[in-house]
């Protein structure tokens, strides 16, 4: 290609890009009023130990009612975990939301300040921009696509100041090494077609790598199941049929940065428009 066409498209995709990311999803919490709650946030949010569980399914059929009853066992399995250091300090475990049966799975690095208090993943300013990223191209969690975290609880610097805001760390290899057999459930259970990753510590967790997200990012990397369920595996929640295994062999992951580094800076916004639409048109193959 030219530098006069590189230019050309260069523009062009710039132009498709503010056309549906406008300034406003760059916009501090106060400029944006916050997105409404759903129902499982505002139960959670209520008072309760615990946040809601993931929806009992309600008149659906096959693979996909299958799917919310495992999900909702796997939240009622977890709900009180206490394996690592996170489990004691926590206010709430934040499991995942969204649609069970959905071809996508977000996932991130764990819980912050809010997330704790509410019990669903990416609900401050990064789940408002992760909503917005979504829109973009089709995606909610509301009708089809779910979000969860490698770690289910949050991580703080300072344990002893849970109000602190400012107190949030990335999961130390340890906990993520305790923590996310809980996520490999939550897969294993949904077998999504993509699964994108948010940052470099999910990144690192699910393509078992030590790159950083910026040499990984714009890729599409095959789901190494054999690694992750070995058919000899150490924990029994993580023995999985040949079916599931199968399955799992057709799941894709596409890396790319977190909402969070996008709201420290913006120059990252081109590179994560083109990572969203390698994700829309992966899914819109068959």
């Amino acid at each position: 290609m030219s530098e006069v066409g590189k230019l050309i498209t260069d523009a062009k995709q710039w132009v498709e890009q503010e056309k549906i990311w406008d300034d406003h999803m760059y916009a501090t919490a106060k400029d944006v009023p916050s997105p409404p709650v759903g129902e499982g946030a505002r139960r959670a949010g209520e008072g309760s130990p615990h946040p809601a569980p993931p929806p009992s399914p309600t008149g659906g059929e096959g693979k996909s009612a299958e799917k919310a009853t495992a999900l909702k066992a796997l939240y009622e399995k977890y709900k009180n975990c206490t394996r690592c250091a996170l489990g004691p300090t926590r206010i709430k475990i934040v499991f995942g939301v969204g649609n069970p049966n959905s071809e996508v799975l977000f996932i991130g690095e764990g819980p912050g300040y809010e997330e704790d208090r509410r019990g669903e993943p990416f609900v401050g300013k990064s789940g408002q921009l992760l909503d917005k990223m979504m829109a973009a191209i089709g995606l909610s969690r509301q009708t089809n696509a779910y979000i969860a975290n490698i770690v289910k609880c949050h991580p703080m610097t300072n344990p002893q100041t849970p109000e602190a805001r400012g107190n949030d760390r990335p999961p130390s290899p340890e906990e993520v090494a305790t923590c996310s057999p809980i996520l490999l459930q939550q897969i294993a259970i949904m077998q999504p077609r993509v699964i994108m990753t948010l940052g470099s510590p999910s990144t690192k967790m699910v393509l078992h790598t030590k790159d950083a997200i910026t040499g990984l990012r714009g890729k599409i990397v095959p789901f190494d199941v054999d690694y992750f369920y070995p058919e000899i595996a150490a924990m029994e929640e993580l023995k999985i049929d040949a079916q599931t295994r199968e399955s799992l062999r057709h799941t894709q992951v596409i890396p790319t940065y977190h909402p969070a580094a996008l709201l420290r800076n913006p120059n990252l916004k081109p590179e994560s428009w083109v990572d969203l639409k390698l994700l829309r048109d992966t899914l819109a193959k068959r």
